[in-house]
């Protein structure tokens, strides 16, 4: 059983393209399971997001992917995969059940997202001014190897990330660069 909580607060070195071949294995691992339990249908989209989808940005050795499904499915579909692939599956939210797994040593975390959700939101616009601000991507970076040094919990790790998430939606408000199908979320 995978425990999010067991996991060393550890950053690597970018490993981009083992990340994006790790995301692609499990989106088809997703899409065949689902597709087999009759609940492909509700998957409204899936994304490789978190800091391993930034080219060249150190992180923790763990893919994150976003799985938004229609907003009533977000119990079922999390449900199937943890039963159908492993993993340790949490009730965060209603709109929000991650799914904590390993495979063949990756650890990857499954985030079913209900569609109206703005989680999944909030990590696509991030990734994507990391993605298009190399230089933010680096402060990031360096912002991440300064709160390991001053926590030792993910869940202060985390929280001390809030601000600069903050900055990054802003920037995504403000910038023409950055245009989405979906209002751009204040910070959850």
């Amino acid at each position: 059983m995978v425990n999010v909580h067991d996991d060393p607060l550890e950053i690597v070195p970018s490993q981009y393209e083992e990340w994006v071949d790790e995301f692609i294995a499990e989106r088809d691992r997703l899409r065949e399971t689902l597709e087999a339990a009759g609940l492909w249908y509700t998957v409204e989209r899936i994304h490789h997001v978190g800091s391993t989808a930034v080219p060249g940005l150190a992180a923790r050795d763990i893919v994150d992917i976003d799985i938004v499904v229609r907003d009533t499915a977000v119990f079922e579909v999390s449900r199937t995969i943890e039963t159908e692939l492993g993993g340790t599956r949490q009730e965060n939210a209603p709109g929000w059940h991650p799914v904590f797994r390993s495979v063949d040593g990756q650890r990857l975390n499954d985030h079913v997202f209900a569609s109206s959700s703005n989680g999944w939101k909030v990590s696509v616009v991030t990734r994507d001014v990391l993605r298009n601000q190399p230089e933010l991507a680096m402060e990031y970076e360096r912002l991440k190897r300064r709160l390991l040094t001053e926590h030792d919990g993910l869940e202060a790790y985390s929280v001390g990330k809030t601000g600069f998430m903050e900055e990054l939606l802003s920037i995504a408000r403000n910038e023409e660069a950055f245009e989405y199908a979906f209002e751009i979320p204040d910070p959850p």
